[in-house]
């Protein structure tokens, strides 16, 4: 990964052409990179990757609505202490009812502080959250993070509805992450065969998946949900851990294979066979 980095700042110094943005971006990617020599082998790969990520838009690298952490304003400090003890997340979104009337966000840090005090209100530890279309492009979306100085954007669709959220680490993961080797296929595909175990990329949109096993998932299941990662998720009611199991109807229930703390990877897919 960091020699990954060094090779991206080489090149971002001819991708992008606004100075100041340049400068920024670089110094953010250097904070956590080495100073080992460049491999002139990976020039192409990285490059080609940096391009990829100039076509994205926050849609592409956003955490679903489904699979989004927040908390209530009126959250009780004992429910409040569970949520952080469960969760990975350095910061959440504060909602007032739903993720559609979102109030700002807290950082973990500050809640560290201040949860043990009797006047403890999470209104007083709210910062400022970034609201921005859903085609925003990445490289605009990470300039716009930093000029307002924010690590956390929640991302609106046509309706003015929330469809996601992206951080700013996500955003550089995008830049510096892995990059495709060029005889990987063009896509990897959504799911395989392993050990007669049928293994499936949880962010599988949730109409792909039902075309392409033909089955129907129960609508109360699918509302404000596009992906299987967030369906699971909303059963779960948080991220869950890996092996345990959802029922989804007589029919259809997913094992978790594989997720990180901030959300699910891969499922088993019981019920369906792989055409």
């Amino acid at each position: 990964m960091k020699l990954k980095k060094n090779l991206t700042l080489k090149l971002l110094k001819d991708l992008i052409k606004d100075d100041t943005f340049k400068s920024e971006l670089i110094n953010l990617i250097s904070a956590t990179s080495d100073t080992s020599g460049i491999a002139k082998i990976e020039e192409k790969k990285i490059f080609n990757n940096l391009l990829n990520v100039h076509k994205k838009v926050a849609d592409d690298v956003m955490v679903p609505r489904g699979e989004i952490v927040f908390i209530d304003e009126n959250i009780k400090k004992e429910k409040l202490i569970k949520i952080i003890n469960k969760e990975a997340h350095s910061r959440m979104p504060v909602v007032r009812g739903d993720l559609d009337n979102c109030l700002g966000m807290v950082h973990i840090k500050d809640l560290f502080k201040k949860i043990n005090l009797k006047s403890f209100k999470i209104q007083s530890l709210m910062r400022e959250v970034l609201f921005v279309p859903s085609t925003t492009p990445v490289f605009n979306l990470l300039q716009k993070m930093k000029k307002k100085n924010t690590h956390l954007a929640m991302v609106i669709d046509e309706y003015s509805s929330i469809a996601g959220l992206v951080t700013i680490e996500d955003l550089v993961e995008e830049i510096v992450g892995e990059i495709e080797d060029e005889h990987d296929s063009e896509e990897d595909p959504l799911y395989h065969v392993e050990n007669k175990k049928l293994i499936m990329d949880a962010a599988m949109l949730v109409d792909d998946f039902e075309r392409e096993f033909g089955i129907q998932i129960p609508e109360n299941l699918k509302e404000d949900v596009g992906t299987i990662g967030g369906i699971i998720f909303n059963i779960a009611g948080r991220i869950p851990k890996k092996n345990e199991k959802f029922k989804i109807n007589k029919r259809l229930s997913f094992t978790i294979f594989k997720a990180s703390t901030r959300k699910v990877l891969e499922v088993i897919v019981h019920g369906v066979k792989a055409k």
